[in-house]
């Protein structure tokens, strides 16, 4: 009897190891966040949807970016289309991603940072040739919008895209709502004029007019395109970008800048749709964070400041004509 309880005993730890290792699998992004540990960032599960991604990609390719780990976190998304910002080498960025799409802007502004979307042509079609919008560069100042028409491969919505980059800082507030107009025109006279079907993505810098006062442009940008019938999707943990911080030290400070609006899509249901920043955002639940160069956070100092956020439409019935 002895012996029997001795042997049931020197199988509890291993068979523990394992409960917590599934336990861990299964539910540890959920229990970092109830005690404040910082997860691991990465995408989680689409089920079966079609993925819509937005990463403003800092200057790419930048001195400091790590390609080969910006690579594998653009492949970890498991997105079908990702709209990109600030790409000054297209050339670079189809090396970086072999067999997908690429189509960006011409034209990026006096920086030079274009714009535009990768997709998986092996899960998307895109119909027609995308077009470059002008008259959101306020006369070459700042980026043009751009725009393209993707058909889901095995059922799903068909949609435009609309790809921005509006004017940053806090002093680029009223340029800034100048676009507003500029892109609700474009999106109601211009682009959705086929298919009513959008989702318009992107940096839309909504640092208010001045620090603090991020709420108000939130509620302006709401009411500005709610008028021309678009609904932003709701940004589940807060934030989607860093930046250093008012006083400029070891600290980053979280920010929204990058959000997603759609109109029409009753391809994909009447659910709610839900846009998640992953990465540094996730992994420090949009709380502040140190990052040095003796110890970086490797994310935001190796690939951008922003962080990818993505939005999983249900793929439906195709009910276009």
């Amino acid at each position: 009897m002895v012996g029997r309880r001795r042997r049931g005993r020197r199988w509890l730890g291993p068979l523990l190891v394992v409960a917590l290792v599934v336990s861990w699998a299964l539910l540890g992004e959920r229990l970092r966040g109830l005690v404040g540990l910082p997860g691991d960032g990465g995408a989680p599960d689409k089920a079966g949807r079609l993925r819509i991604a937005t990463w403003n990609l800092r200057n790419f390719p930048g001195e400091r970016q790590d390609l080969p780990r910006l690579r594998a976190r653009l492949q970890e998304l498991a997105a079908d289309v990702i709209a990109v910002q600030e790409v000054r080498d297209p050339g670079a960025l189809r090396a970086l991603m072999p067999g997908w799409g690429l189509a960006l802007s011409e034209a990026g502004g006096r920086g030079g940072q274009r714009l535009g979307f990768l997709y998986d042509p092996s899960a998307v079609e895109l119909v027609g040739a995308p077009r470059e919008h002008a008259a959101l560069a306020m006369g070459g100042l700042v980026r043009p919008g751009f725009s393209g028409y993707l058909r889901a491969r095995g059922g799903g919505p068909d949609f435009h895209v609309v790809v921005v980059h509006l004017k940053s800082r806090a002093e680029g507030h009223g340029l800034r709502r100048a676009q507003w107009d500029a892109l609700a025109e474009i999106v109601v006279n211009d682009v959705a004029r086929g298919d009513a079907d959008l989702v318009l993505l992107g940096d839309f810098n909504a640092t208010g007019a001045e620090r603090g006062r991020e709420a108000q442009e939130l509620a302006d940008l709401d009411a500005r395109f709610g008028a021309v019938g678009l609904r932003r999707v709701a940004s589940a943990g807060g934030c989607s970008a860093y930046w250093d911080g008012a006083r400029r030290d070891a600290w980053h400070e979280p920010s929204l800048l990058d959000l997603v609006w759609v109109a029409g899509l009753r391809e994909a249901g009447e659910g709610p749709l839900e846009a998640r920043a992953l990465l540094h955002c996730a992994r420090h639940h949009c709380a502040a964070f140190r990052s040095t160069e003796a110890h970086p956070e490797p994310d935001y100092a190796d690939l951008s400041d922003h962080c990818p956020v993505v939005v999983d439409v249900p793929r439906g019935v195709d009910d276009d004509p």
